[in-house]
């Protein structure tokens, strides 16, 4: 069979299926089935359920698991009985018909199984469209599916059919003047009923004849004088009456926007323009109700402001209503990415994303995003008409989308420091989160690698780390691969005593005294401190022919080692005799400046000690050493002159006195 370009035929070739019921299914037919360039194979099997029981009728084995997986639920018999007609339809995707096929169905009842299948224009989004008539030509069901219909293929489909719904419209009143349907169908004048599909919207339109008026709508949920709308069954009256005479009033719209004007009592209901007889003398109450998208600017003529209008037939009148457009506005869509969560807020209010992630605002206006991370997820940034992490600012000239991401929470291990021992200190950490002088945590995200340092406060000392692998008293680098738990362990410093020893007698500069344990080194450090309680042990030594007498002070006495419990400040002394027949060297300073003289053999250092004894005839030579801002200017001996060194033979007890002067401008 030749397909014709525009509109063809369907050419059948297999079989399909009609039960009493309401879905039409496409299924392969099996064997046999061939293809021609440029169609495409399609098999029908129109199904009606019933109320009733699941028939037993005998099913070809090939249809047995489509009847095993149809619906239950349907409609009346008597109704199935009525159909004699299959008519299937193939459109374009614009909507034009490519090709329809008719199929008489002569007196259906149920569990009757009637084969149909045919092959239809290929292409892609075809619509395949179904409906059943009875005798008289009335639709009684319908439906349709779209699919791709591959050249060459066998399409197996689905459709649902539902039935159609009858609208019938009554006129009433003396008046006169027709009621027309969209869709089509109704033209009452001549046709007051009509079947639709289900699912359509009927929007009926009233329109009055000269000399009537159209005083509105009853039932099927209708009222008013405005258009009226159904989409089930249902039966409208529409009523005209006729003008009455009196004053005409006429309404007229005007400005950028669109509205509707109705009247109390009935006669007005227009767009753009309409008028309407009232009685002499009636006050009329015009209403003005704005489109979507404008605003109702007010009233001119026999009226003002944009209340509502009350006008007194007492003559025609004119009023004008005034309808301006809403502002141009642009959709700003916010779209959420990544695997964390957060919300998107506006400002001006009208996205709050969470819920609502798109919105209209003036075009020209600028908009201001706000992203907020929930639930330990981090906001990684803007996309789209914005960057970066801070409020995102959109002017609105167009269309407008912005991605907001966020990212899941990091996962985080925690990190315990806990604090031991009799001291007291701080630990801290990098990077940071550990600042703690007593026990304390943080998170750290998983494999960083923190540094965790010890600070002993004062009066006490860091004995060490302990966990977690750290040891010693240096820093502790921990890994935070699971979670971690380190022990910092300070010791509190013992409270100290002053121990001071004092050298007496004539033999003094040539004895020493030493502590064990360390700390007294007397020659140079005669004071120490040492922990309260200790044991402190000093040791006298002599020289030169010195002798040590013995000990004062401190508990301690004799000559042998002194010990010292510190228990307190304590002063020891220790008493050294000059060897018989010594001379005592003595040393003055004298000058503006200042300096020390020390002597070879060892006795003076003066400084501290300025005489000593020295065996008689004892050859000592005595430096001289300036500090600094002073000048040495010489000895009181004249043999010694302005040398830095001097060298005296001790024959008897002598003094020599050593000048330092202060350099001029010091």
């Amino acid at each position: 069979m030749v397909m014709m370009p525009a509109r063809q035929s369907l050419m059948r070739t297999c079989v399909a299926t009609v039960q009493a019921g309401l879905l039409l299914s496409l299924f392969a037919c099996g064997p046999g089935s061939s293809d021609e360039g440029g169609t495409t194979t399609v098999h029908l099997a129109l199904v009606i359920p019933s109320t009733q029981a699941q028939h037993a009728a005998p099913k070809p084995t090939w249809w047995a698991r489509l009847w095993d997986w149809l619906p239950s639920a349907g409609m009346a018999w008597a109704q199935v009985s009525e159909i004699e007609q299959l008519r299937v339809d193939v459109l374009a995707a614009d909507g034009a018909s490519l090709a329809t096929e008719s199929v008489p169905i002569p007196n259906p009842t149920p569990g009757q199984v009637i084969p149909v299948s045919f092959r239809a224009p290929s292409g892609p989004n075809r619509t395949i469209a179904v409906s059943a008539f009875n005798a008289a030509g009335s639709k009684l069901y319908s439906g349709s599916t779209t699919a791709d219909l591959a050249p060459g293929a066998t399409i197996p489909l689905q459709i649902t059919l539902a039935p159609t719904f009858l609208v019938t419209v009554q006129k009433q009143g003396t008046g006169t003047g027709t009621v027309t349907s969209s869709p089509p169908g109704i033209d009452c004048g001549a046709a007051c009923a009509a079947r639709f599909d289900a699912g359509t919207t009927v929007t009926l339109i009233a329109t009055a004849a000269a000399g009537s008026r159209f005083a509105g709508w009853s039932g099927g949920g209708c009222a008013g004088t405005g258009a009226c709308t159904v989409s089930a069954t249902a039966t409208v009256s529409a009523r005209f009456d006729p003008v009455v005479s009196g004053a005409v009033l006429t309404v007229g719209l005007t400005g950028t926007g669109s509205g509707i004007v109705t009247s109390s009592p009935s006669g007005i209901s227009c767009a753009p323009t309409c008028t309407a007889n009232f009685a002499a003398g009636t006050p009329v109450t015009l209403t003005a109700a704005p489109a979507g998208g404008s605003t109702f600017a007010g009233w001119s003529g026999a009226c003002s402001g944009t209340g509502p209008c009350v006008v007194v037939m007492s003559a025609n009148q004119t009023v004008t209503a005034q309808f301006t457009a809403a502002p141009a506005t642009s959709v700003l869509t916010v779209v959420k990415m990544g695997g964390g969560s957060g919300t998107v807020t506006s400002n001006p209010s009208g996205i709050t994303c969470g819920n609502t992630c798109s919105a209209n605002f003036l075009n020209g206006s600028s908009v201001t995003l706000t992203a907020t991370a929930t639930g330990g997820s981090t906001f990684a940034g803007w996309g789209g008409a914005c960057s970066g992490t801070g409020a995102c600012t959109v002017t609105m000239n167009g269309n407008q989308t912005v991605t907001a991401t966020f990212n899941a929470p990091i996962m985080m291990n925690t990190l315990s420091v806990n604090l031991a021992g009799t001291g007291s200190g701080r630990v801290t950490s990098t990077p940071s989160g550990i600042n703690c002088t007593a026990d304390c945590s943080a998170g750290f995200p998983t494999g960083t690698v923190v540094t965790l340092t010890a600070i002993p406060s004062s009066g006490s000392t860091f004995a060490g780390w302990s966990g977690s692998g750290c040891s010693g008293t240096g820093t502790c680098t921990v890994t935070m691969n699971v979670n971690q738990s380190v022990t910092a362990t300070f010791t509190a410093l013992p409270s100290m005593n002053t121990l001071t020893v004092n050298k007496t007698g004539t033999g003094a500069a040539s004895g020493t005294v030493t502590s064990t344990p360390a700390g007294i080194n007397c020659g140079a450090v005669c004071t120490a401190s040492f922990p309260a309680g200790s044991l402190v042990t000093l040791t006298a030594a002599t020289a030169g022919g010195a002798t040590f007498t013995g000990w004062s002070g401190g508990g301690c006495s004799g000559t042998g080692p002194c010990t010292v419990t510190m228990n307190g400040n304590q002063t020891v002394t220790a008493n050294f005799n000059a060897p018989l027949g010594t001379n005592t060297l003595t040393v003055n300073k004298a000058g503006t400046g200042t300096g020390t003289v020390t002597s070879a053999p060892a006795g003076i250092n003066c400084g501290n000690t300025c005489s000593a004894a020295f065996a008689a005839g004892t050859s000592v030579t005595l430096t001289a050493a300036p500090s600094i801002g002073s000048t040495f200017g010489g000895w009181s001996d004249a043999t010694c002159g302005g040398s830095l060194t001097c060298t005296v033979v001790v024959l008897s007890d002598q003094t020599i006195t050593a000048v330092f002067n202060m350099v001029p401008g010091s």
